[in-house]
């Protein structure tokens, strides 16, 4: 990941890792992407919880991740 990129995610992903405690992001092997792994043992499996397609993606993917767990994204009431 360059240092563009880190500074892209940076407060998305300080804000996950107060929320949880393990992430690991990879670059994808071909197209620029990136695989997100969300605990030791599905890294080292190479078992991917998300694949991202783009910086922006991932930066995302990080801001909803939080704000799902915090319970700022409520469901729909039937």
């Amino acid at each position: 990941m360059t240092k563009k990129q880190m500074e892209i995610i940076s407060d998305n992903l300080r804000a996950y890792k107060a929320n949880f405690d393990y992430i690991k992001i990879e670059d994808a092997y071909y197209g620029g992407g990136f695989y997100v792994y969300t605990d030791e043992e599905r890294a080292e499996t190479g078992a991917y919880t998300q694949y991202c397609y783009n910086i922006d993606y991932l930066n995302g993917w990080l801001y909803g991740a939080v704000q799902a767990t915090n319970k700022i994204m409520k469901k729909k009431e039937d």
